[in-house]
């Protein structure tokens, strides 16, 4: 690059600010510039960069953490460090081993070198791309930074949506089949440095190669595994050792504390190694209805350490402008209720901890450890799991003219074989693997990264190291089932530093399943505010209409508010942030700061009464006594013998008493005087039976609580 770079450098470090506030540097050269922003949590009085090698032909930055740093300096005899980062172990690495450099490296990266003596520019991540980097050439120039948008201030860069590639995408449409190719990066031209992967760029002609470093493995043969105690005694270790890892620092650490096995046991093991952290859980109705908020409670008061809620009421729902800035800040259209919830955990945790510089979180221990067999056997146990995902897996490769018979709703009536041009000894476990793979990178530490670096944190994730994943993918078919069914492995790999109530607690989804309607709730809302200005901004880009038709996506958000539409909502949002994204890109926008998305969520202490006070009194209790709301009865249709929820004169609802019979006779019972024990005693039915219908019904307005009637008897 030319030295006149320097505004335009400074234009892109001005974009990425919020991820490294501690320092910026300019390096310009006549070949490759860089520009860094710093979040110093190794080596914080000496680790400035770019880092050079000592004669200066190797120029390096790095983003991320060398967790096995010392112990690779020692490899490394004649390599004398000049500062204290724990990346400036690279330069040696890769003087020595060349391409090879990053082969032997634990920890979270993406880096940029310039090699002076072969002219070329090398780009890396680690194994899942917990640290990402893009990339995309303007004429001669190739143009790379951190995040997406910053390869947008280059005025040569498209900035452009890629409509036929993004509206393919699987996780757009939430079409039910594995999806193993590179990473979608949304915009046309960017391309995204694949976990465990290094990129070559030849300076002179340009020439691009990729070599991939690491991939997921495959089984082992029965005869050459280890049995499932062994099994299990390694991932223990090889658990506590990325634990240890994950707590390099020189800064506070935080941890977000969902209340699961995961990261309660990450916090377990880390206050057993003498470095208990501060938690972090959040609290929506959904959080606190399935269980969340109080196990995090529980466990943060075992383990003696503190435990702060970050409370979202029900009518916390983001503005058009809120939305837009955290759209833009994510980057990608998969943005919804996680990314939102998530944004507003970090920021209080911020708030109430400003030296907080790095979070440990549980994310990608379900995906490589049977985590969702349970939920993809529909409770039919391994074999339906196994039956389940080889259709997952047929949906891939299936021939093009059966294509019609995967979208239909009704069973599938033709055979595997007949769908797949040979599936035969195919094993679609490690399909599902590859799969799960790309959905850490394209989803789950794609948004955990720009979370975190919104608020000026590092995300890490001890449970993406590559050593656990390696051993949990070389389990050998015949102990799949004994090990990896309901992440078996995982949970007795940490019985001895938990609850056994917690070890065996079922998965419970971030804000799916049981509860779910309180996260379509804030979608349909944030959808439908000020008279669906999200849709109508992104139906007015520039090639929206091209792909979208206007009409119908409104008519969907419609019928969604109304409660008469049996589309996820999560579907008509991406498309609209697919939208917003495109418009946001085409214009000139002022960097990310965080204090411009407008914080909701209110700082509690995780106490039951507290975080139900800053909910508005989310949990129906037994004492809770049930009356219909303003509006709305229960009614019987004579006519065809249909019962009907109705409320505003409207019938919104119809209750099928073959199939719940119980909740027929609860709504029957509902007079405003009952509470919920003595209605589910009057209907003679379990708790449990009715609580799914309840939750929604209170959420939704049919029925309200009312305070506890109490007689004194005379």
């Amino acid at each position: 690059m030319p030295r006149t770079t320097r505004p335009l450098l400074e234009r892109m470090l001005a974009t990425v600010e919020h991820r490294g506030p501690d320092d910026v540097n300019l390096r310009l050269d006549d070949a490759v510039s860089f520009a860094f922003t710093r979040l110093s949590l190794v080596g914080v009085d000496s680790g400035n960069q770019p880092l050079v090698g000592p004669d200066e032909q190797v120029v390096l930055i790095a983003n991320g953490e060398v967790y096995n740093h010392k112990e690779l300096e020692r490899t490394l005899p004649d390599f004398r460090p000049r500062t204290k980062s724990d990346c400036e172990v690279l330069i040696g690495l890769y003087e020595r081993h060349g391409l090879d450099f990053v082969d032997g490296v634990r920890g979270i990266f993406a880096l940029a070198l310039h090699d002076k003596r072969r002219d070329r520019l090398v780009l890396a991540t680690d194994p899942f791309a917990c640290k990402p980097m893009f990339y995309a050439f303007a004429g001669d120039t190739v143009v790379f930074g951190s995040e997406i948008k910053v390869l947008f201030d280059h005025p040569d860069v498209p900035r452009e949506v890629d409509w036929v590639g993004g509206l393919a995408e699987q996780g757009l449409s939430n079409f039910s089949a594995m999806s193993t190719g590179e990473v979608n990066t949304w915009f046309r031209g960017v391309r995204k440095v694949a976990g465990g992967t290094v990129v070559t760029i030849d300076l002179a002609t340009g020439r691009t190669d990729v070599h991939r470093y690491w991939q997921p493995g495959g089984p082992l043969p029965e005869a050459d595994a280890p049995s499932a105690t062994e099994y299990v005694t390694r991932y223990r270790e090889l658990l506590w050792s990325s634990v240890e890892d994950s707590l390099m620092a020189e800064v506070e650490l935080g941890l977000f504390l969902s209340g699961g096995v995961d990261s309660a046991a990450i916090a377990a093991i880390a206050a057993k190694l003498g470095q208990p952290m501060h938690t972090f859980t959040v609290a929506t109705q959904a959080t606190v209805l399935n269980g969340d908020v109080g196990h995090a409670r529980e466990v943060a008061a075992s383990l003696g350490i503190p435990n702060t809620v970050a409370a979202l009421p029900p009518d916390a729902v983001p503005s058009p402008a809120d939305w837009k800035n955290l759209l833009w800040l994510m980057e990608t259209p998969l943005t919804g209720p996680e990314q939102y919830y998530k944004y507003s955990l970090y920021r209080v945790a911020k708030a109430l901890r400003p030296g907080m510089k790095a979070t440990l979180l549980g994310s990608g221990a379900d995906e490589f450890n049977g985590g969702y067999s349970d939920l993809l056997s529909m409770g039919g146990g391994w074999r339906r799991f196994e039956a389940n995902i080889d259709r997952l897996a047929v949906a891939r490769v299936v021939r093009p003219e059966f294509a019609p018979w995967l979208t239909q709703k009704a069973p599938l009536l033709l055979t595997l074989p007949a769908l797949a041009d040979d599936p035969r000894g195919v094993d679609s476990y490690a399909d599902f693997l590859k799969w799960k793979w790309r959905d850490v990178q394209q989803y789950n530490c794609w948004h955990e990264d720009r979370n975190a670096a919104g608020s000026g944190v590092e995300a890490r994730v001890p449970f993406l190291d590559r050593r656990l994943v390696d051993l949990s993918t070389s389990v050998p078919i015949a102990l799949r089932e004994r090990l990896l069914w309901d992440k078996w492995m995982a949970r007795e790999a940490v019985r001895d530093v938990l609850p056994e109530s917690v070890v065996r607690r079922e998965k419970k989804p971030f804000f799916n399943g049981r509860t779910a309607h309180f996260a379509h709730r804030l979608v349909v809302d944030a959808l439908s505010r000020d008279g669906m200005a999200l849709v109508e901004e992104a139906l007015a880009g520039p090639r929206m209409a091209e792909y979208v038709d206007g009409d119908a996506l409104r008519g969907t958000v419609a019928a969604l508010k109304a409660g008469r539409s049996p589309l996820h909502p999560q579907i008509p949002l991406r498309v609209v942030n697919l939208g917003l994204l495109d418009v946001l890109a085409r214009g000139e926008r002022e960097p990310f700061r965080p204090e411009r998305v407008t914080l909701l969520a209110k700082s509690v202490e995780a106490d039951r009464e507290a975080v139900d006070a800053a909910l508005g009194g989310v949990e129906v209790r037994p004492t809770s006594v049930i009356a219909f709301g303003p509006g709305a009865r229960f009614a019987r249709d004579e006519a065809d013998g249909t019962w009907l929820l109705i409320k505003d004169l409207a019938v919104t609802h119809t209750v099928d008493e073959a199939l719940a019979p119980g909740w027929v006779r609860f709504l029957r019972a509902v007079d405003g005087t009952r509470s919920v024990a003595e209605l589910v005693d009057v209907a003679g039915v379990a708790p449990a039976e009715v609580a799914e219908y309840l939750d929604l019904c209170v959420e939704t307005g049919y029925l309200v609580l009312r305070p506890s009637l109490v007689g004194v008897a005379p």
